[in-house]
């Protein structure tokens, strides 16, 4: 047995920089990617499919007090945003995008637990640059890219709190905000959390404490699963919308190659990385080589074994679950999509994959760390490093640069400016009647409509997502608009039916079909009161009952608006029916364009939406519990450095002569796995 004296302060003060540099350098790539990716969407709005932003973004979306379906997934989401584009502007809107990579880097590289530094650092980057972060990317859904980034973060916890006490609060804590940037991760987490118990030392204790994790996480999420509970509702989950969000195949190598390539989503970018270099099958191969020495290293080394079969098994229950309705596993999806509540909320199978990308990443990592440290000579680690870096950037390489140059920032015209300040705070419908169009300031990408966040008032927007897509249900007042707004259109009944809704404003946006629109000017009722090349504005006239009717509701919030004295009869609000409004007790009424209707006395009264009650008692109460969890996990992580230095006196000073035994380099690198 060897022995010597402490390390000298050169030493300890180059372990201290090598250390740092192991720690932090995963960040550093994350940045970079940042910057090489996002570095278009700088000087504009950004405005993808399923991502839109705007100057009049609210910061409390409908969802938040129970109303558009009580559906409150996204609401954490929409803060967020809200909040960016209130501090930074239309900067603002590339944030989440930005934040993606640092975040994904940094946590599939301390997912692989290793001190070798091509090895974080090849993990960090497959998982953050690979075709199902390109295709996401693209469409927008950026709450699902930050719930994919935070994912490894969740998954480390589950891990720990498995293993070891005092660490259920902050695998709660981790797993809850996962679920915040997207819902679909509370089924994702579920093959995870199995395979965890299943492989553990101690079964039973670690399902416990999992369990624990699963009543603290569920705990905060009561913002989620309290208000479909109390509305009686759930997500729309009809077969022909399993049907229309099926993951693809390829028509070279069909759907099981696809899958396992990380591609398969329903609604591909124009020109996916695939698209460019017809042998992405070899490179895929490459990388799955790597993938499977990392598992082998892993599985044949003690300290490695457990944690790996789970991200293993997770990741082979995520390639099955991707399939979807398909393949050898497609009755037990249909099954659960049929009778396990509340997982319709997956109907788009395909973001399962996460689970795939997860497994291959920490695979990767530990691949690379194998041959790096069976290479030999004082640049052995060079061509290990170079082969994380070169493998990731082969197979997905129109990544950086926005896309391959697909997206960039947009400048929205100032003419929808103008007609919002025309506009004010009335009602405006927004036409052509899209939920997704092409735009010329987007380079005729397809987008989400914008229009409800850039006009200051109330915006009546199309629900109908077109082609593509299985047509969920709408409310009654988009049923009853869709009939009335054809196309084509119809002036004489249109007119009307608009004056009825309180429309005082038509917006027409030069864009799509927009033609096909055009004639909603011909009603008499309707006049032209601003025009530019790429937006009309229209007035719309209101009847003298309406006028009257219209002079007795007062908004006083969303979800309650005052009626003030008058003649006794029927008044519409201005919002889409649902169940729970009431009037003094009485339960208002669905007219026949899908307004809510209530019969007012000579005296008036105050209309409330009483679900909203309980919606808003549930988002406090997760504020609560989200306080409460992250106290747990404070007291825990309290706990452990007590006990870390109970049993035996804790390390004295850096300064101080004591002697130290010489340890294996494995044994060493496995120490500093444990603090990584």
């Amino acid at each position: 047995m060897v022995r010597a004296a402490a390390p000298t302060r050169d030493g300890a003060r180059a372990a201290r920089v090598r250390f740092a540099l192991v720690a932090s350098a995963p960040l550093l790539l994350g940045l970079a990617l940042a910057v090489l990716v996002c570095y278009p969407f700088v000087g504009g709005r950004l405005l993808l499919l399923d991502f839109v932003s705007g100057p009049h973004q609210p910061l409390l979306p409908a969802t938040a007090f129970g109303l558009d379906g009580g559906l409150t997934g996204g609401v954490p989401f929409a803060i967020g945003s809200g909040l960016l584009d209130r501090l930074l502007g239309q900067a603002g809107s590339m944030v989440p995008a930005a934040v993606f990579f640092p975040l994904a880097t940094t946590g599939a590289a301390r997912m692989v637990r290793t001190a070798v530094l091509p090895a974080r650092l090849g993990a960090g980057l497959f998982y953050a640059v690979n075709p199902f972060v390109f295709d996401r990317l693209y469409a927008g859904q950026l709450g699902l890219l930050l719930g994919y980034a935070l994912l490894p973060f969740a998954v480390t916890a589950l891990l720990d709190a498995a293993a070891e006490p005092h660490r259920i609060g902050r695998a709660a804590c981790w797993v809850a905000v996962t679920v915040m940037m997207s819902e679909h991760f509370a089924w994702i987490l579920v093959p995870v959390t199995a395979a965890i118990a299943l492989t553990g030392p101690r079964r039973l204790r670690a399902s416990l404490r999992l369990a624990g994790v699963a009543l603290g996480a569920a705990a905060i999420s009561a913002y989620l699963l309290v208000p479909p509970l109390l509305l009686g509702i759930g997500p729309a989950g009809a077969p022909a919308q399993l049907a229309a969000y099926r993951t693809r195949g390829d028509p070279r190598v069909g759907l099981f190659v696809n899958v396992a390539g990380l591609y398969g989503f329903f609604r591909p970018g124009p020109v996916e990385p695939k698209n460019i270099f017809s042998g992405w099958p070899a490179v895929l191969a490459a990388l799955l080589v790597v993938v499977a020495v990392g598992y082998g290293a892993a599985l044949r080394d003690a300290a490695h074994r457990r944690e790996g079969l789970a991200v293993l098994g997770a990741g082979i229950a995520g390639y099955f679950l991707a399939l979807g309705s398909q393949g050898p596993t497609g009755g037990l999806f249909d099954f659960a999509y049929g009778h396990i509540p509340g997982f319709v909320i997956m109907r788009e199978p395909d973001k399962f994959a996460v689970l795939v990308a997860l497994a291959y990443a920490y695979g990767f990592g530990h691949g690379i760390a194998w041959l790096t440290t069976r290479s030999r000579g004082k640049l052995a680690w060079a061509a290990p490093a170079a082969l994380a870096i070169a493998l990731p950037l082969a197979y997905t390489p129109n990544l950086l640069g926005g896309l391959g140059g697909q997206v960039e920032a947009s400048q929205v015209p100032a003419s929808w400016s103008v007609a919002s300040r025309i506009a004010g705070r009335a009602t405006v419908l927004f036409l052509p009647w899209h939920e997704y169009f092409q735009t010329p300031f987007t380079g005729q990408r397809v987008i989400a409509n914008p229009a409800a966040t850039f006009f200051a008032g109330s915006v009546i927007i199309s629900q109908d997502p077109g082609s593509g897509y299985a047509f969920a249900a709408e409310d009654p007042e988009h049923v009853f608009l869709d009939k009335a707004l054809g196309p084509p259109v119809d002036p004489r009944r249109t007119g009307v039916a608009l004056a009825g809704l309180g429309v005082r404003f038509v917006a027409l946006a030069k864009v799509a079909d927009w033609r096909n629109y055009a004639s909603v000017g011909l009603e008499p009722g309707i006049r032209l009161v601003y025009s530019s090349a790429s937006l009309d504005l229209y007035s719309v006239r209101a009847t003298a009952s309406e006028v009257r009717n219209g002079d007795r509701v007062r908004a006083l919030g969303p979800v309650d608006y005052r009626i003030l004295p008058g003649p006794p009869g029927m008044l519409a609000l201005p919002v889409a029916y649902s169940p729970g409004w009431t009037l003094n007790g009485h339960p208002a009424e669905r007219l026949a364009d899908g307004q809510v209707g209530v019969f007012a006395s000579a005296k008036g009264g105050v209309v409330f939406y009483g679900p909203s009650i309980g919606v808003l008692a549930s988002e406090f109460a997760s504020i609560a519990a989200a306080l409460a969890v992250a106290g747990i996990a404070l007291i825990e992580r309290r706990r452990r450095a007590q006990r870390r230095c109970d049993p035996d006196p804790c390390p004295l000073p850096a300064h101080s002569h004591v002697s130290i035994q010489y340890v294996t380099s494995t044994e060493s690198e496995r120490r500093q796995d444990q603090v990584l």
